[in-house]
């Protein structure tokens, strides 16, 4: 059996944290490496207030803090001895995910979805939402 390339977006939020969760639970039926992504939209930074001078600075903090939230995702897994691989990317959420899912040649797409009442609705629309129906790559929504 070929190695299967899969692909999970993570932002921080408690969605991905049970996606986290659910895939470590699932740990005897995953028999491929992972790439767990996480996107950094500096665009939607809110710099208000900081002098631009060290606007860098603080594009560089962000920087560092996805790196380490990447990190610390790839120790929950590695605890569980699951092997991943992380993938840092810039730029829109929704887009930059289609955009690496198909360039990457993954074979799946693992996003999670809030399953409560009409905030499911809200956060399902605005990034899972345009993935699925944007994505080349089979989907899986945990």
């Amino acid at each position: 059996m070929k190695d299967r390339k899969v692909l999970v977006p993570l932002d921080g939020s408690p969605i991905a944290s049970q996606t986290v969760t659910n895939l470590i639970a699932q740990k005897e039926k995953i028999l491929f490496p992972l790439t767990l992504l996480h996107v950094l939209d500096l665009g939607r930074l809110s710099a208000r207030g900081f002098p631009e001078v060290t606007f860098s600075q603080f594009e560089d903090r962000a920087r560092q803090e996805a790196e380490t939230f990447l990190q610390d995702q790839k120790q929950l897994f590695a605890a569980e001895g699951i092997e991943v691989e992380t993938l840092l990317k810039e730029g829109p959420a929704r887009e930059t995910i289609c955009r690496t899912a198909d360039n990457g040649d993954y074979d799946l797409l693992v996003v999670g979805r809030n399953t409560e009442g009409e905030l499911r609705n809200l956060l399902f629309g605005q990034v899972v939402n345009y993935v699925i129906h944007n994505v080349a790559c089979p989907v899986l929504i945990v």
